[in-house]
């Protein structure tokens, strides 16, 4: 599907680029682990039409997806699926909550990710998705919306993990390539993602996970 076809679908052909903000925020990429050697992997063996990307955050990695495709001319979307109002750890953490910039009692950070996007040139590669995991999942099905590669990297809990495994692997097209960020073997700061990422691929009789440096990808067998 083309981004003119995603608009269509998710969006009732109205671009939510169409009209930035006067008031642009300043460019603001803070992210983690978001230029990865999976991450160029999959676009450059995959060539996706399209990517999801489950907790994008201000968008870095889904800049770097997006920039990616442009430089080896994959003509490809990134889906950016975020409610911007931050998972539990952003409201556990003072510093991380400051970063929700909170406006009358109401988290702003969606301004930040749109800024971030526009800056960079890239919002004809990007199509923000505004809702829960497991709602926009469940909207990219009801319109018959498959993805090449997604990438997750949203909840740390493992209940939160292991639901949101169940709802996109169905997203997730024959042959395509799951790749999960914040996972390690020997524990880490998010021992719960690790914990649903290996119960996910034992129940389903997946081969891997392999992981490097923080993330860990599975291919979905054609």
């Amino acid at each position: 599907m083309t981004r003119q076809d995603l608009i269509a679908v998710l969006w009732h052909g109205r671009d939510p680029f169409a009209d930035p903000p006067a008031d642009l925020r300043p460019l603001d990429l803070q992210g983690w682990r978001s230029q990865h050697p999976y991450l160029d992997e999959a676009v450059a063996d995959l060539r996706p039409g399209v990517v999801v990307e489950i907790g994008t955050w201000k968008g870095a990695s889904a800049l770097h997806l997006a920039r990616t495709m442009a430089a080896l001319g994959v003509a490809g979307t990134v889906i950016a699926v975020d409610t911007w109002l931050g998972a539990v750890d952003h409201w556990a953490d003072p510093a991380l909550f400051a970063e929700l910039a909170t406006e009358h009692g109401f988290p702003s950070l969606y301004r930040t990710f749109l800024a971030n996007v526009v800056r960079a040139g890239m919002a004809d590669r990007v199509v923000p998705l505004p809702l829960d995991s497991v709602n926009a999942a469940e909207l990219l099905r009801l319109r018959g919306v498959s993805a090449d590669v997604i990438h997750l990297d949203a909840g740390h809990e493992e209940a939160s993990v292991a639901a949101d495994l169940r709802a996109w692997w169905p997203v997730l097209r024959p042959g395509g390539l799951l790749i999960a960020d914040d996972y390690d073997r020997l524990g880490g700061r998010f021992p719960g993602v690790t914990r649903a990422v290996d119960a996910f691929c034992a129940e389903a009789g997946l081969r891997g996970p392999w992981s490097l440096r923080g993330k860990c990808k599975i291919l979905k067998p054609d």
